[in-house]
């Protein structure tokens, strides 16, 4: 787990050699069970006890993280990505279907 802190700090001097400001507030990272079969690994305080830390502030595992417009789970389930877009086509379908006034079959069908 010391080369993951290793690997911070090299980009943190590499991006400040190179004055390039890297948001370290933004910074997130995310712990994957290393075999479904051995959970001795996912007692509570295991992900705990590996610290990292950029120049600014500490990281903590999270739970989930949205990279690229896609949300990954520490489980690997798609559940909470396919969640967050039904919730928005949802959303979306609400507000359309709000500004008519009518629901006539020509009209829906023309959506």
């Amino acid at each position: 787990m010391a080369l993951l802190q290793e690997d911070l700090n090299t980009v943190s001097h590499w991006s400040s050699r190179n004055n390039m400001m890297l948001h370290e507030d933004k910074f997130e990272y995310i712990c994957h069970p290393a075999s479904r079969r051995n959970y001795l690994l996912e007692l509570p305080f295991v992900k705990e006890i590996y610290q990292y830390s950029t120049s600014k502030n500490s990281l903590f595992p999270t739970s989930q993280l949205r990279d690229l417009g896609v949300t990954v789970s520490s489980n690997l389930s798609w559940s909470p990505h396919i969640n967050s877009i039904c919730e928005k086509a949802r959303q979306k379908a609400a507000w359309v279907l709000s500004v008519f006034h009518t629901r006539s079959p020509d009209v829906m069908l023309t959506l």
